[in-house]
Order: C-alpha cells, then sequence, then structure tokens
C-alpha cells in the first residue's frame, strides 16, 4: 500500500500545465513576481514570471499498475504555483486493501515533487472500519506513508478514546504513537494517563503506557512506572494488564506499594 508514492503506482497530476489546469477551472488568472527583499535587505527582481493559477473542482488522482485509483484529493478551489497547490475544503481518500480512509481539512497543501501534504484546521479523519482522527494540524509523509501532528489530537476506535499531544501514525489508524499528555478512555469503567509516550496497536491487541501512569477504575486508583494493556480481540475491553515499575495501589483508602502486578 503506497498512497501518494511515487515508486509503485503512476500519478496522473492534471495541474502540471497549464492545459491540464484548465480542465478543471472556471477562471485562472497569471501574475509576475514582485521585487523580492533578499539578504541584508538587498531588493533582487527575479526575470522569470510566476505563473500563478486559480483552480476551482480540483482534482488530483494517483493509479496504480492496473489504471486502479489508489488515492484522490479534491478541494473546492486551489491555488497552483510551481511545486505547491494550495487547496481549500480538502477531501482526501485513500483506498486501501481492507479499508478506506477518508480525511478532512479546510486547508491544504500539496508538494507535486515529494507527494506530502500538509493539512491544516478542522482536520478529521475517517477509516471505512470504524478508526477516527481530529486534530487542527498534521502532516502526511509519502514517503514513510505516516501521518504526524505536534498538535493535541483525539483518536476513537470502537471503546477506546485515546488523546494526547504528538502523534505518529498510519492510515488505516491501526496503530498509533503519542508523545506526551496522554488520557486514554477504555469503557465500560477505566481511564488510563501518562505523561507519555504510549503506543496502542489494534492488529496486536495491545497498549503500553510510560511515565507516571496513572490508572483510574471504580473500585480503585493504581501507579506505576509502566503499563501494557491486554484488549480481548473481540470486544476490545481491557482482558489484562501488567504494572512494572514503583507499583502503588490505593483501593478504598488503603494504600499497597507493591512490585511487577498482573492481574
Amino acid at each position: 500500500m503506497n498512497f501518494l508514492k511515487n515508486k509503485k503506482f503512476l500519478v496522473a497530476v492534471a495541474l502540471t500545465a497549464l492545459a491540464g489546469i484548465a480542465l478543471f477551472s472556471r477562471r485562472g488568472q497569471a501574475s509576475l513576481s514582485k521585487p523580492v527583499a533578499g539578504p541584508g535587505g538587498q531588493i533582487s527582481q527575479k526575470t522569470e514570471p510566476q505563473i500563478k493559477q486559480e483552480v476551482y473542482t480540483f482534482k488530483v488522482e494517483g493509479f496504480d499498475e492496473d489504471r486502479k485509483v489508489q488515492w484522490e484529493l479534491k478541494g473546492e478551489s486551489a491555488n497552483v504555483a510551481f511545486d505547491k497547490i494550495n487547496i481549500k475544503d480538502l477531501t482526501g481518500i485513500y483506498y486501501g486493501d481492507d479499508a478506506t480512509f477518508t480525511v478532512f481539512a479546510d486547508r491544504a497543501v500539496y508538494n507535486k515533487n515529494t507527494q506530502d501534504i500538509e493539512l491544516k484546521d478542522n482536520i478529521v479523519g475517517k477509516t471505512s472500519d470504524g478508526g477516527e482522527m481530529v486534530t487542527d494540524y498534521a502532516k502526511w509523509n509519502a514517503e514513510n506513508e505516516e501521518i504526524t501532528t505536534d498538535s493535541y489530537v483525539i483518536v476513537k476506535r470502537q471503546n477506546i478514546i485515546c488523546m494526547g499531544r504528538g502523534l505518529v501514525t498510519k492510515p488505516r489508524l491501526k496503530w498509533v504513537t503519542f508523545r506526551n499528555e496522554v488520557e486514554v478512555d477504555i469503557a465500560p469503567d477505566k481511564k488510563i494517563l501518562c505523561r507519555g509516550p504510549f503506543e496502542i496497536d489494534h492488529e496486536k491487541n495491545m497498549a503500553i503506557f510510560n511515565n507516571n501512569v496513572k490508572i483510574i477504575d471504580k473500585e480503585s486508583q493504581t501507579f506505576t512506572d509502566r503499563l501494557t494493556v491486554y484488549l480481548n480481540p473481540d470486544t476490545n475491553e481491557v482482558e489484562r494488564v501488567v504494572t512494572e515499575g514503583n507499583v502503588r495501589v490505593v483501593h478504598r483508602g488503603d494504600i499497597e506499594d507493591m512490585g511487577k502486578v498482573s492481574f
């Protein structure tokens, strides 16, 4: 699966030539560059014109070797200048082997050379199998096929809601890593906090919390340095937990210090 990756499928970008742009646009404009302030405040005048194109009903697609669409980007409007396309009201769709990932954003910048995408404002990503991601800024890296952000982000799947700051994930949202300020709600009755990092892998049915971990349930609170949670593959509920390092359990007012604990 190579979303927006030049190596494995042919990219059809209709905006690489003005003739192609005209296919998608109802009006366009061109402008010459203005004098630019260089180092030391000196003004330099570029001799070559910059071509700027206003595009409406914008669409870019990528195909595999069988000419089947692998991904597409759509927008209500776009501004094209050299290797960058600034898109408004983006909808991006990745057609995976076992799931489709759709992302919406108010604004985006598509790099035609690297095929990377910078997403900005009101970003919502959804998978066809129930995953969801919400944030205000993210980047898609075509080379390693990862979505990253330093912003606060929420990821939901089934009965688990993960919140934190800083994220790395893949389009399917099956594997997610949060960097810090982590809070995870696991229905029906468990909340887990940690300083981070935190990793959850829904294919392996496990999650790992690191640093200043706090487990809150109906009757107790548990504090530890590291926590591994094993999930039931059918219900996605907590099946077993293993705590390691400086374990302290507070139960109905009683405090007990313990070593490695599995329950």
